[in-house]
């Protein structure tokens, strides 16, 4: 059968685990939310609720940039949404096949 709708490509069981696991590792990393392409947590060191609840904030978030990026240049794709406080920091990186929210310490050198 054809199709002129690009194939994706498939996400795996073992995708996701590799990612979750390569993430969490990672130093000052606190929790990790993997969200399918639908936008629902389908891994998370959160519990279901609570990653549920994250994972919908950060995809209004990410809905609203995505929309005001087109106004600048409808060809281009977010890469990386990063939001820091002076404390913590989360990461939203999408890809083809998943999104990985990550919250971690914000360690750095700015403070005095």
């Amino acid at each position: 059968m054809f199709s002129d709708t690009p194939k994706r490509p498939i996400r795996t069981l073992r995708y996701v685990e590799k990612a979750f696991e390569e993430v969490k590792l990672r130093k000052n990393v606190r929790d990790v939310v993997i969200l399918n392409d639908t936008g629902h947590p389908v891994k998370s060191t959160m519990d279901q609720d609570e990653a549920v609840q994250f994972a919908g904030l950060f995809q209004a978030i990410r809905g609203r940039l995505e929309r005001g990026m087109s106004k600048i240049d409808p060809t281009d794709e977010l890469l990386m949404l990063r939001v820091r406080t002076k404390t913590n920091e989360v990461l939203l990186v999408p890809d083809s096949k998943i999104t990985i929210l990550v919250v971690q310490n914000a360690h750095d050198n700015f403070e005095k």
